[in-house]
């Protein structure tokens, strides 16, 4: 549990900021802005439990994965910098016919501010900025999943 002892917003900033998550609190709510070393890529939830599964069993990469107490929300999970350059055109534009983005620098992640799931909480906690996966990874794997889903 990561927010038990958590009884109001600045403390779960301090947690946050404790995993060195560069956070926020703003009209109460705990945030993280996307940057060019911190992001999000967001996708549908059924192609988000693809890439999920084999991120955590192909790669041993652990993605922190976040949703909206919702049904059929898209979920966020949290990257780190992108290595290389930027995906191709093609690649976009799979991405995007797929229901996936990546947040742009300046946009904010709200983020769960209880263990229970009542609007925003983890699937998958992060557990410390530094072990975030790469946005490339994600894009990357997010391919593959769409590539073998066409076949």
């Amino acid at each position: 549990m990561m927010f038990e002892n958590c009884h109001t917003p600045f403390e779960v900033v301090h947690v946050y900021r404790g995993m060195g998550f560069p956070v926020s609190c703003t009209y109460g709510r705990v945030a993280v802005t996307a940057s060019r070393s911190l992001g999000a890529v967001v996708m549908p939830q059924a192609l988000g439990t693809l890439v999920r599964h084999e991120l955590e069993h192909d790669h041993s990469v652990t993605a922190p994965v976040l949703t909206y107490h919702r049904p059929h929300r898209d979920w966020v999970f949290l990257v780190g910098p992108g290595a290389g350059g930027a995906p191709s055109a093609t690649a976009h534009t799979e991405l995007h016919r797929a229901g996936v983005r990546v947040l742009t620098a300046g946009q904010r992640v709200w983020l769960p501010m209880t263990d229970q799931p009542l609007t925003w909480y983890w699937i998958w906690p992060p557990t410390r900025v530094r072990a975030l996966p790469s946005r490339t990874t994600v894009l990357a794997t997010t391919l593959r999943q769409l590539l073998t889903a066409q076949r």
